[in-house]
């Protein structure tokens, strides 16, 4: 676990472990910012089965930090849910860092997937949004006792970040400014007075 191991190598690892549950994958270099910093990411697809061992493989190579499981509908023509587990590894070496996102299609009319609590604790806050928002069910999460992210009183049934026929009901639409704008405010000052 010492050693530092390439994006290259970090693929090749995840892919002799994974075999045919490792579908596609991809290295993009960006530069970003005025110095122009060089930033790697990982693209990795897989069977939604693998997603547990596709973790546990990368605890093997070096020990990620889970920035965020990120989650959204494919649309109407695609019957699948998409998402994205994304780590950060970092060497503790100056410009080892890079991101390692594994991309999932969930197929909607069976959004399950396994939790992967059990190896990262953390998980469990962004997999219950994922639950909430979308709809998936992550297999093995304990249930919430009350709602993190949508109010109690959210119907149950429907999902606010799906593109389907079902809708947030207008009742809980709210007009921001429906009690007015506020008066008697002070105005902005700019920065030059």
């Amino acid at each position: 676990m010492d050693e530092i191991y390439t994006p290259a190598e970090v693929v090749d690892k995840l892919k002799a472990s994974l075999g045919d549950s490792m579908l596609d994958s991809s290295i993009r270099v960006r530069a970003e910012g005025v110095k122009k910093r060089e930033n790697t990411n990982v693209w990795i697809t897989i069977q939604k089965e693998a997603i547990h061992q596709a973790v546990e493989e990368l605890k093997k190579i070096r020990y990620p930090h889970l920035s965020c499981i990120s989650g959204y509908d494919k649309g109407p023509e695609d019957h699948n849910l998409r998402v994205q587990y994304i780590f950060s590894l970092y060497g503790g070496i100056e410009k080892t860092e890079f991101m390692v996102i594994f991309s999932i299609d969930i197929p909607k009319a069976d959004p399950h997937i396994p939790t992967i609590t059990d190896l990262m604790e953390g998980a469990a806050f962004t997999e219950q949004e994922k639950r909430e928002y979308l709809g998936i069910v992550v297999d093995g999460l304990p249930p919430a006792k009350h709602r993190f992210f949508l109010p109690q009183d959210f119907p149950s049934n429907i999902y606010p970040l799906r593109k389907d026929e079902k809708k947030i009901p207008d009742s809980m639409i709210k007009n921001l400014w429906a009690c007015g704008r506020p008066e008697n405010r002070p105005p902005a000052t700019l920065e030059d007075e």
